[in-house]
């Protein structure tokens, strides 16, 4: 009987180091309106950027691109393959400095195209 009270004293010893996990809970409203706090100033920006593409292009143009990634100071877009994404590859640099014009805070760098794949399946 001895025994068994040391071992279980032993065991005691070598967990007793290890930390226990706090149960923590949060509601979920608490989460989301600390995590749009956090990244704020990111969407004020990408917002500027989304709002100044959209008035940049011309109609014809603007139905065969989409912004999908904002990161780094590049502004990636899916576009049409063909003619549409020949025209912004000639019109890159101009429309990286007509968005520094109207936000100068956005920080775009770079403009760079993807193809978009979907339009390509529909077509087939």
């Amino acid at each position: 009987m001895r025994g068994n009270a040391d071992e279980e004293k032993l065991l005691r010893s070598a967990v007793k180091w290890q930390y226990k996990a706090r149960r923590t809970s949060e509601r979920l409203g608490g989460k989301t309106e600390a995590y749009l706090k956090k990244n704020e100033r990111r969407f004020e920006k990408n917002t500027q950027i989304v709002d100044a593409w959209e008035g940049l292009l011309p109609e014809g143009l603007s139905g065969h691109c989409n912004i999908f990634d904002i990161s780094g100071g590049v502004l990636k877009l899916e576009v049409d393959p063909g003619p549409y994404m020949h025209e912004l590859k000639t019109m890159g640099q101009e429309l990286v400095e007509h968005l520094r014009r109207v936000c100068p805070r956005c920080g775009i760098k770079k403009i760079t195209l993807q193809a978009r794949s979907s339009k390509i399946k529909e077509e087939q």
